[in-house]
C-alpha cells in the first residue's frame, strides 16, 4: 500500500524515467542540427539561439508527441508499472506540446524572406508560404486539444467517449504536420546527393517521425488489434 504523498509523487510528470526520456529524445535532436547547420554547412553560431535551437525544438517536440501515441502500442515497450506508462504518455504528450509552441513562437519570430526565400515572392507570402503556415497552426490547434483534455480532472468532466475522442485528435495533428514538412522540404528531399554530408533535412526526419504513428495505427486497426 502506498499513502497519498507516494501516491502524488508517483504521479508527478517529472521523474527519473522521464527526465531520461526527455534527454534521450532532445539531445540527439540538439546534435544533429548543430552538426549539420553548424559543422557541414558553416552556419555562424551566432544563429545557434534560435534559428537552429528552432530545428531541433520542432523535431524534438514531435518525436515525443508521436511517443505519446507510440508508448503502450509497439510490441517492446512493456512497463510493469500500468501508473508509470501512464505518466510517461501524459508526460511525452504535454511537453511535446508546449516544444511546438515555442517552434512556432520562434518561427514568427524567424519569419522573413532572410531567413525563408523560398515562402515569399514580391515581400508576400507564395502558395508555399500560405500552406505552410496554415498546416502548422491547425496541427498546434490539433494538438492542444488532446493537451487540455489532459488536464486534471477533465477526464471526469467529459466521459470516456468524448475524452476519447479529443485525445484521437492528436492522430489528426500528426498528419497535418507532416504535411507541414512534406509543403516546407520536399524539394530538398528529391535531392539526396545535395545533402550536406549526406544528411537528410531535419524537415525529412520530422515527416519520418510523424507518419510512423499514423502508419503502426493503420496496420493495427487492419489487424484487428
Amino acid at each position: 500500500m502506498t499513502d497519498g504523498n507516494d501516491q502524488e509523487i508517483s504521479e508527478r510528470l517529472v521523474q527519473p524515467v522521464t527526465s531520461r526520456l526527455f534527454l534521450f529524445v532532445m539531445l540527439p535532436c540538439l546534435a544533429y542540427a548543430g552538426v549539420r547547420y553548424h559543422v557541414v554547412q558553416g552556419v555562424p553560431l551566432s544563429q545557434a539561439p534560435l534559428y537552429i535551437l528552432n530545428k531541433a525544438i520542432s523535431l524534438g517536440g514531435l518525436a515525443l508527441l508521436a511517443m505519446s501515441f507510440l508508448v503502450g502500442k509497439v510490441a517492446g515497450l512493456r512497463w510493469a508499472d500500468r501508473r508509470t506508462k501512464l505518466v510517461v504518455i501524459k508526460f511525452c504528450g504535454l511537453v511535446g506540446f508546449s516544444l511546438i509552441g515555442a517552434h512556432v513562437l520562434m518561427s514568427l519570430a524567424l519569419l522573413d524572406p532572410a531567413y525563408y526565400a523560398k515562402f515569399y515572392v514580391d515581400q508576400k507570402f507564395n502558395l508555399i508560404g500560405e500552406l505552410n503556415l496554415t498546416l502548422g497552426i491547425f496541427a498546434l490547434w490539433c494538438f492542444s486539444l488532446p493537451a487540455i483534455t489532459s488536464l486534471p480532472y477533465m477526464y471526469d468532466e467529459l466521459g470516456a467517449d468524448r475524452w476519447l475522442r479529443a485525445q484521437r485528435i492528436g492522430y489528426l495533428g500528426l498528419a497535418t504536420a507532416a504535411g507541414h514538412v512534406l509543403v516546407m522540404g520536399l524539394p530538398g528531399w528529391l535531392h539526396p546527393a545535395d545533402w550536406p554530408a549526406g544528411m537528410p533535412p531535419i524537415t525529412a526526419l520530422a515527416f519520418v517521425v510523424a507518419i510512423v504513428p499514423l502508419v503502426l495505427r493503420v496496420v493495427r486497426n487492419e489487424s484487428g488489434g
